[in-house]
């Protein structure tokens, strides 16, 4: 059934300078499990003119409580959204807030809506904080704001054709048209458009010489994208990965990814077999991939693996609970189970400290001088596909414990959490 998607009418309250500032950097032990949170909204920033941005946001209506004042009153959810803006050395800006009154709940849905803040030209980290007043939660976001060229990701808009729904992510099903829109580039000359078809290769396990494979922007294939009346560009997403640009450098620009129809959730076959690849021999995985039934090959892997059905299907749950969870933080140009952070995230799950710099990021397993300690270091690594690259520091050292990690699996065990 599609998503109802519920569009509201928003108050907006312009405030003056906030006295916060929005810092990302630090240490976190929550910060990639996904059902720590109680809330999870969605966010993209689209930079429409040299002056102001829009935030287009969305969350699931179902984890918003809806309640009434009286028997005969609807049902109502209170939201209020606050948006506060600092500059790149700290300094405050101004402070946006929202409040919302819905009653149109749908269980499939989504509150899905936009709104304007104020943001000139430069670079702008953002904390957005969603509340649902009638639960009394507070959801706090931490984006980055890149509006120092024209060109950045951020000053283009992807829609779905047939739903006219931003497109949050940046994963599309294959077949989709999709509509690109970038009102600060609308003078410049028709956009380009890179193709990568295929999908990209598995990283390698954590003790490897060698690092992941990046997308070669020399063998895609390219064209020029026409322009209609109201400045709108349009293809369809058939496969493998789409880079739109008016760089002539091609460093900068927006990037949309074809997957399955559920992604980021894990629910088609193919979704089952291919992250199995880090816990599998190769023949085993050929096994399952080649199989005409593959289906039964993935649940007779599990069921050797835990002994019986009933424990198979809590191994079942929590793995590909940590591939939804890599998908939705840290998917890429690719999904985020393929990534460095994912492969950790599956096998190890999640960390017990984070500790985060602009450049890098550690994930550290065990108390600190524990002689079990383990710590991965991943570095952000630059590319004009996608800002969330990051590349795990590879070491030799690690193969006891990629091995003792896989083998804990295997036997039916969950590794860390």
């Amino acid at each position: 059934m599609k998503n109802i998607f519920i569009y509201i009418s928003l108050v907006v309250l312009i405030a003056g300078c906030a006295t916060s500032e929005t810092v990302q950097n630090g240490s976190y032990k929550y910060l990639y499990d996904y059902e720590s949170r109680d809330l999870h909204p969605e966010y993209i920033v689209y930079h429409h003119a040299d002056d102001s941005s829009t935030v287009f946001f969305r969350v699931r209506s179902s984890e918003l409580l809806y309640a009434r004042s009286g028997s005969s009153a609807p049902f109502t959810a209170r939201v209020q959204i606050k948006t506060t803006m600092a500059d790149a050395n700290g300094a405050a800006g101004d402070t946006t807030v929202m409040n919302i009154v819905d009653q149109s709940k749908s269980s499939q849905g989504w509150l899905l809506g936009s709104y304007r803040v104020k943001m000139p030209v430069g670079f702008w980290n953002v904390l957005i904080e969603f509340s649902d007043e009638t639960k009394g939660l507070v959801q706090p976001s931490y984006l980055r704001a890149d509006k120092t060229t024209i060109y950045t990701s951020q000053n283009y808009l992807a829609k779905k054709m047939d739903i006219n729904e931003p497109l949050f992510g940046g994963f599309v099903s294959s077949g989709t048209v999709v509509l690109v829109e970038s009102k600060r580039n609308r003078r410049l000359s028709q956009p380009k458009i890179l193709r990568f078809p295929g999908e990209a290769k598995l990283p390698p396990p954590p003790f490897s010489s060698a690092g992941p494979e990046m997308p070669d922007m020399t063998k895609a294939t390219e064209e020029i994208l026409s322009i209609d009346s109201n400045s709108v560009w349009n293809f369809v997403a058939e496969g493998g990965s789409y880079f739109i640009t008016h760089d002539a450098f091609h460093k900068a620009g927006i990037t949309i990814k074809t997957a399955n129809d559920y992604y980021p959730e894990i629910k088609a076959i193919e979704s089952l077999q291919w992250p199995l690849r880090y816990i599998t021999t190769k023949t085993e995985h050929e096994e399952i991939v080649k199989n005409s039934y593959p289906k039964l090959m993935i649940d007779k892997f599990w069921v050797e693996c835990a002994g019986n059905k009933d424990h198979a299907r809590e191994l079942i749950k929590i793995f590909y609970s940590r591939v939804e969870e890599a998908n939705y933080y840290f998917s890429t140009y690719t999904e985020g189970w393929r990534t460095d952070r994912g492969m950790i995230h599956l096998v190890f799950g999640n960390p017990s400290k984070i500790t985060r710099f602009n450049d890098s990021e550690t994930w550290q397993y065990g108390e600190d001088g524990s002689a079990g300690l383990l710590s991965f270091v991943f570095r952000k690594a630059e590319s004009p596909l996608s800002g969330n690259v990051y590349v795990l520091d590879r070491d030799p050292g690690f193969k006891q414990y990629w091995e003792k990690g896989v083998q804990t699996w295997r036997n039916g065990r969950v590794y860390s959490d």
